[in-house]
């Protein structure tokens, strides 16, 4: 703007131009160099700005008052400089005491210059410039406002849409956080879960920063903290570092300015004329390093809409797995009983769980199988509550009639449990553990490929127990010829790796204390007393 007042005043002298040109370049380095940190950027970078936008609607005025007569109306350059100055800054007082200095600065030049027809003119054009730059700075700061609160909405629905349909409780806390922490345009921030074993301690269930990894406590204790003084109190809290110092915020390891927590309250409505039941589940801690206005209201409030939505899904996932887990005792506790209506396959599922979770763990099944290992083992022969005790208990073989109707206690079992919402896995293991790799197996002839590694050990470990312990039609097998039956059906019914895992095991003494009962001095004396009794 220094150049082009220069040039309009009809100046030529090359070396004016040059010194003006080199100064704005030098003074433009030099002010990089000053601001090249965001805090010194924050504290000296826009009052610069703002001063340098002032300085280029005033020097064409000033070209105004001291150039030559037919270059009065040079101070029209100022006017790109008003309307530029109110779409930065929106603020109406500012510019309208820079449209009064201005016109002030261009009346001393009619003046001065005698040129009194066009003192209309550039008042017209001043106020005018600062009217319209003010107006369409209101528009511009109205538009952001809609886009703001539009971003808003549309981050509240779509958490509301991923509280609806995720499955996966983590990775909705982990995006819920990622989305206020980026709305909010703060820098990372964590959520803290209150312990359902301890209820004096919060612990960090998701954390994220927008600049990398970062350091956050695993644990926090609750009433210490910003984070547990929230989850106590159940009320918001914000704090704001002053004069460039930095705030402590639960040990997060970043230079904090600026700290928002809110907590994590499910509401629940427990009908007409009955008080809301609140409970808080934990708190959702944001953090900001750099110098930052405090939170809009409407930004809090996102936050709190975000919370809530946050804590009923928690809250929600939380009741829906304590009721899991009294529903699967529950199955637990019913196939105990039904095994304890045969002395002879008493214990045979819990046994049948441990050595499939033991050979699953050797084979390095992943901790979501191995549950479903072992829910799976546990209620495997549930089925058989449809098969007679006279057939259970038959001391004798079965007759191939009898035997066809034991045969029918996977599909059994798979239709009991088909309704209650278990895993495919878990009902595959019901369904299909005496499945055989050859296809000879029931009851769907699974074969190969069809049978998952989860299902062959079942199956070899069903199998290797059966063996192992007693049956009203026989003792216990001696263990070399077990393992024998297992090596002749290795590769043809039974998995070959799932079989050298169940010999490293044993091998190993590590099913001895499962299998004490069986193979025991104890059992041996036991069972030396029934043969004797029998003779």
């Amino acid at each position: 703007m220094f150049i082009w007042a220069l040039v309009a005043w009809g100046s030529t002298d090359e070396s004016l131009i040059f010194g003006g040109s080199l100064f704005g370049a030098l003074s433009g380095l030099v002010i990089q160099f000053l601001v090249r940190k965001p805090d010194a950027y924050r504290k000296f970078g826009k009052q610069l700005v703002s001063h340098s936008r002032f300085i280029d609607i005033l020097l064409p005025l000033v070209a105004t008052i001291y150039g030559p007569r037919d270059m009065a109306n040079v101070w029209m350059i100022s006017i790109p400089g008003i309307i530029f100055e109110s779409l930065s800054t929106r603020n109406a007082r500012r510019v309208t005491l820079i449209c009064v200095v201005a016109f002030a600065f261009t009346c001393y030049g009619v003046v001065l210059n005698e040129t009194w027809r066009s003192l209309l003119a550039s008042g017209f054009g001043i106020v005018f410039a600062g009217f319209g730059g003010i107006t369409l700075a209101r528009f511009q700061a109205k538009d952001r406002v809609l886009r703001d609160r539009d971003r808003r909405l549309s981050t509240l629905m779509n958490t509301s849409s991923n509280v609806a349909a995720s499955g996966d409780l983590r990775q909705l806390i982990q995006s819920t956080l990622k989305s206020a922490i980026q709305d909010v345009g703060a820098t990372a921030g964590m959520v803290v879960l209150t312990s359902e074993d301890d209820q004096g301690l919060l612990i960090t269930e998701a954390a994220f920063s927008q600049k990398g990894d970062f350091f956050f406590p695993m644990v926090v204790a609750m009433g210490e903290g910003i984070s547990g003084y929230v989850a106590k109190e159940g009320q918001p809290i914000t704090l704001t570092a002053k004069n460039g110092e930095t705030v402590e915020c639960d040990g997060i390891g970043l230079a904090i300015k600026s700290a928002v927590s809110v907590p994590l309250l499910n509401r629940e409505f427990r009908g007409v004329g009955m008080a809301i039941n609140e409970q808080i589940i934990g708190a959702m801690t944001i953090v900001n390093t750099e110098e930052a206005d405090a939170l809009e209201a409407e930004e809090l409030d996102l936050l709190q809409s975000l919370s809530s939505l946050l804590a009923n899904a928690i809250h929600n996932a939380r009741m829906e797995e304590r009721n899991r887990a009294t529903f699967l005792r529950t199955l637990e506790s019913l196939a105990t009983a039904l095994e304890a209506r045969d002395d002879y396959t008493r214990g045979h599922s819990q046994r049948v769980c441990d050595l499939s979770v033991m050979i699953g763990s050797k084979l390095g099944l992943l901790s979501d199988a191995l549950e479903e290992l072992r829910i799976g083992t546990i209620l495997h022969d549930i089925g058989k509550i449809g098969v007679p005790d006279a057939i259970l208990n038959k001391p004798g073989r079965l007759t191939n009639e009898e035997f066809e109707f034991m045969r029918t206690h996977p599909v059994i079992g798979y239709e009991i449990c088909r309704p209650l919402m278990l895993s495919d896995g878990v009902l595959m293991i019901i369904r299909n553990h005496h499945e055989k790799l050859d296809g000879s197996g029931y009851p769907d002839g699974l074969k190969g490929g069809e049978l998952p590694l989860s299902l062959r050990i079942v199956c070899v470990a069903d199998a290797f127990d059966a063996m192992s312990s007693r049956r009203p039609y026989r003792g216990v097998m001696d263990m070399s010829n077990v393992m024998g039956e297992l090596s002749k059906g290795a590769g043809v019914q039974f998995d070959s790796v799932v079989v050298e895992a169940l010999k490293e095991l044993l091998t190993a003494g590590e099913l001895d204390d499962l299998y004490s009962a069986y193979w025991g001095p104890k059992f041996d004396a036991q069972q030396a007393e029934r043969e004797e009794r029998a003779a």
